[in-house]
C-alpha cells in the first residue's frame, strides 16, 4: 500500500489521545458523610465488569476513529502490484541493432557499442529473450531470439566486427520488426546502437514508422565533436598526343573542423612507385591537380592519399585504369587509297591528327596475303570485286577470335560476286544492285533504338538520322541467324550484323563514299562510323571503379576460370557460366584488384574498390531526432500519448478511491460509538 500524503500519518498519533484522557481522568471513589445507607441499594458487580467492558471498548473505537480518520487524509491506495515475492519487472523480447559501418571505427566507437550490448545483458531478466543484428548497407542477423544470455555473450565477444561499408538504417529496422513477430513475451522492444549518422536517414521513413506497440530506443555512441579529413572527389583525364600519352589527377579533399593552421599533405602514388606530393591548400577550394606525363602503357594502379587522423579507411582513394594503343582499323579496297574511294572518307573521318583516337590504314585485296589481320580491331572491306576461298576463311578465321569485319559494296560489286561471300560470312544473299532515279531516292526508315551504334543519336539528339539520301544500294535477303538494325523506306535493309564465335560481322549495303549516297557529305556521317568502330572495337573501358561490396562482372569464354588477387595477399577463383558471365563478390576491402583469366589468353582486368565516401560526413543527428523519424507523425503519437495518460489517470483514480470506504468505516464507528455510549446497562437481580 501506498499514499499519495504520508505527512498525514504522523498524525495517526492522534489516537493515543482518548487514552491519555482515560488515564488522566480516571475516576477515583470519594469518601460523603451520609447519615444512612438504608435507602440506597448497592451496585451489582456485574454491572462494574459491563461497564468498564464497556469504557475499553468505547475508548478503542473513539481511538480508531481519530487514527483511522488521520490515515484516510493519507490518501491510501493500493499499487497494481500488491503481491510480495513476484517480480515487478514485465518480460520482454528485444532486438538489438548494432552499426558496423566504417563510421564506428572513429577512434574506440565499435568498442562502446560492444560494451553497450554487455550492458544490456547484465540488465536482462532471467527470461528475457533477444536477437542481435548488425547492420551497415547490409542487415545481417547473427542470433535469433532466445533468453541464452552466454551465447549473446560470445557472439558479442568473439564474431561482431566492424565492416568497411556505410549505413542504412531502414532496412535493419524493418528486419528487427519481423524477427519480433515471433517474439514468446507480450513487451517487444528495438534498442538502436549507433553513432546515428545525419546523411543515412532516407525518406523512406516518411512512409513507415515502427508498429505501436513495439518501443525504440535509440542510443548514441559517439565522442566529443567529430574531426575528420577525406578524399570526397576523385577524377583523372587522360590525353594523347601521338604515341604518347599523359594524365591529370583531381583530388577534392573535405574537411570537418578544419585547422587552417596545420598543412594537409597529399600524396600519390602510381604502381608501387611515389610519384609526387603536394599540400591541401585549406584556405582556397580544398582542391589538388597531379600530372603525369609519358605513361607507359598497360594497366595503371595506384592511390592518392592523406596522412593518418581518427579515421583512416577514408584517408586513401585507389584507381586503376589502361594506357593502350590506338585501336587499329584497315580499310581493305580494290584499288587502294585514293581521294574519291571508301578508304579516303574513312581516313579523313578517323586521321585526325595526334589527339585522334584511332590508327588507320589502307590496303588492296592483293595485299591481304602478306597482311596480320590480328593486329588490328576493326577490318573495312569496302567496294571488293570478290573475295577467294583463303581470304574469306582467314576474315571468318578473325571475326570469329573476336575481331569485326565491316562489309559495303560500290561499283566493282556485283549481286553474284557479292553473294558468294555474303552467304559465306552467314550474312544472307544479294539480289540485286537498286539504283533509283529522278525524284526516287532512299532515306532511313527504321532503325533499332537500343543498338549501341543509334543509342547515341537517340541519346543526345545529335544530327538527323533521315537527312542521308541514297541513289544505289545492294538488295539483301537476310540470313536467318542475322540481324536487321537498320532499314531503309523501301524495306530493304540498310544494316544487317551476323555475331560469329567471339566476334561479329557488319553489312553496310550502300557505299562509305559519295559514289552511292549522299551520306559522306552530312553532319552524322563522322559521328555514324564512329559509332560503328566504338560498338565493333568496344573501345568502351570495362568499370574500373567500385564501392565496397559492389559486384563486379567477369567476361570471357563458358566455363573459363578467373582468379582475382585482392589486397591482404588474398586469391580468390571464379568460374564463368555457360554465357562466358561470372560474378565477383567479395569486394569488402578496399584496394587495387587484378582478375586473370587461367586460360592460354591470360586476359587481364584491373579494378579498384573504395568506401562509399557519403559515411564520411560524420555529422550526427540528435536520439530524440531518431526517435521522431521511426515513430509515427507527431500528430498520432501526441492524440495516442493523450489517451494513455488520460487512461492512465483514470486507472490511477480507481486506485486512489480506497480512502472513499476508509472514511465510510470511520462513519460507521462514530454511529456506533455514539449508540453505544448512550446505551443504559440493565442488570436483572434474584
Amino acid at each position: 500500500m501506498s499514499f499519495i500524503s504520508p505527512f498525514f500519518l504522523f498524525a495517526v498519533s492522534a489516537a493515543v489521545l482518548p487514552i491519555l484522557y482515560h488515564l488522566i481522568r480516571k475516576m477515583r471513589a470519594k469518601k460523603v458523610m451520609f447519615s444512612s445507607l438504608l435507602f440506597l441499594k448497592a451496585t451489582p458487580k456485574e454491572l462494574i465488569k459491563k461497564r468498564r467492558l464497556r469504557d475499553i471498548i468505547l475508548l478503542i473505537v473513539r481511538a480508531c476513529i481519530l487514527g483511522l480518520l488521520a490515515f484516510a487524509f493519507a490518501r491510501p491506495f493500493i499499487p497494481q502490484e500488491i503481491i510480495p515475492f513476484i517480480s515487478r519487472v514485465e518480460n520482454k523480447s528485444v532486438v538489438i541493432l548494432v552499426d558496423n559501418s566504417y563510421s564506428m571505427q572513429y577512434e574506440d566507437l565499435f568498442d562502446k557499442a560492444k560494451e553497450e550490448i554487455n550492458r544490456i545483458l547484465d540488465d536482462a531478466g532471467p527470461v528475457d529473450e533477444f536477437s542481435i543484428v548488425v547492420f551497415s548497407d547490409k542487415t545481417q542477423k547473427l542470433t535469433d531470439l532466445s533468453a541464452d544470455i552466454s551465447n549473446h555473450r560470445y557472439i558479442v565477444d568473439n564474431v561482431i566486427e566492424v565492416s568497411n561499408s556505410s549505413t542504412d538504417f531502414y532496412q535493419p529496422l524493418v528486419a528487427a520488426e519481423e524477427i519480433l513477430k515471433d517474439a514468446i513475451h507480450e513487451k517487444r522492444e528495438i534498442i538502436l546502437i549507433s553513432d546515428l549518422q545525419n546523411y543515412a536517414w532516407s525518406n523512406r521513413f516518411e512512409n513507415w514508422n515502427l508498429k505501436e506497440d513495439i518501443t525504440f530506443t535509440p542510443i548514441q555512441v559517439s565522442g566529443d565533436e567529430p574531426v575528420n579529413s577525406y578524399i570526397e572527389q576523385f577524377n583523372y583525364d587522360i590525353s594523347r598526343s601521338g604515341e604518347k600519352s599523359a594524365s591529370e589527377y583531381y583530388v577534392q579533399v573535405a574537411f570537418q573542423q578544419k585547422d587552417m593552421n596545420k598543412d594537409y599533405p597529399l600524396g600519390l602514388w602510381d604502381n608501387g612507385d611515389h610519384v609526387d606530393n603536394k599540400n591541401v591548400e585549406t584556405t582556397q577550394s580544398d582542391k589538388v591537380i597531379f600530372q603525369q606525363i609519358e605513361l607507359k602503357q598497360g594497366a595503371h594502379q595506384g592511390y592518392v592519399s592523406l596522412e593518418d587522423d581518427k579515421l583512416n579507411i577514408d584517408n586513401r582513394f585507389y584507381f586503376s585504369y589502361e594506357v593502350d594503343e590506338r585501336p587499329s582499323i584497315l580499310c581493305i579496297e580494290e584499288t587502294g587509297l585514293n581521294s574519291q574511294n571508301n578508304a579516303f572518307f574513312l581516313e579523313t573521318a578517323f586521321n585526325i591528327g595526334d589527339k585522334s583516337d584511332f590508327k588507320f590504314t589502307a590496303a588492296t585485296r592483293n595485299d591481304m596475303s602478306g597482311l596480320r589481320l590480328e593486329d588490328n580491331n576493326l577490318i573495312f572491306v569496302a567496294n571488293v570485286s570478290s573475295l577467294s576461298a583463303r581470304q574469306l576463311a582467314n576474315l571468318k578465321q578473325y571475326a570469329e577470335d573476336g575481331g569485326t569485319v565491316v562489309i559495303s559494296f560500290g561499283e566493282r560489286t556485283t549481286a553474284q560476286r557479292a553473294s558468294n561471300y555474303l552467304s559465306g560470312f552467314g550474312i544472307g544473299t544479294a539480289e540485286e544492285v537498286v539504283e533509283l532515279r529522278g525524284r526516287d531516292v532512299a532515306i532511313l526508315e527504321e532503325y533499332d533504338p537500343r543498338h549501341p551504334i543509334f543509342s547515341l543519336f537517340v541519346r543526345t539528339g545529335r544530327g538527323d538520322l533521315y537527312v542521308p539520301i541514297f541513289t544505289k544500294y545492294m538488295k539483301i535477303i537476310a540470313d536467318t541467324n542475322a540481324t536487321v538494325i537498320a532499314t531503309l523506306n523501301t524495306g530493304d535493309p540498310l544494316l544487317v550484323e551476323r555475331k560469329t564465335g567471339a566476334g561479329k560481322i557488319l553489312a553496310f549495303t550502300s557505299t562509305f563514299d559519295r559514289s552511292w549516297t549522299e551520306l559522306p557529305m552530312t553532319e552524322i556521317y563522322v559521328p555514324l562510323v564512329y559509332q560503328i568502330a566504338k560498338y565493333a572495337i568496344n573501345t568502351e573501358k570495362n568499370k574500373s571503379g567500385f564501392l565496397v561490396g559492389g559486384i563486379v562482372t567477369l567476361k570471357g569464354k563458358e566455363n573459363e576460370e578467373w582468379e582475382i588477387s585482392a589486397p591482404g595477399d588474398n586469391l580468390f577463383k571464379v568460374t564463368l557460366d555457360e554465357t562466358g558471365t561470372g560474378y565477383f563478390r567479395d569486394t569488402n576491402e578496399p584496394g587495387n584488384y587484378i582478375a586473370a583469366s587461367t586460360d592460354r589468353s591470360r586476359e587481364r582486368f584491373s579494378f579498384s574498390v573504395n568506401v562509399d565516401m557519403r559515411e564520411s560526413d560524420l555529422e550526427l543527428r540528435d536520439p530524440e531526432e531518431v526517435y521522431a523519424a521511426v515513430s509515427r507523425s507527431s500528430d498520432e503519437a501526441g492524440a495516442d500519448v493523450q489517451q494513455a495518460v488520460s487512461a492512465e489517470l483514470e486507472a490511477e483514480e480507481k486506485r486512489q478511491k480506497f480512502w472513499r470506504y476508509v472514511i465510510l468505516f470511520i462513519l460507521a464507528l462514530f454511529m456506533f460509538e455514539t449508540f453505544y455510549a448512550n446505551r443504559h446497562l440493565n442488570i436483572k437481580t434474584g
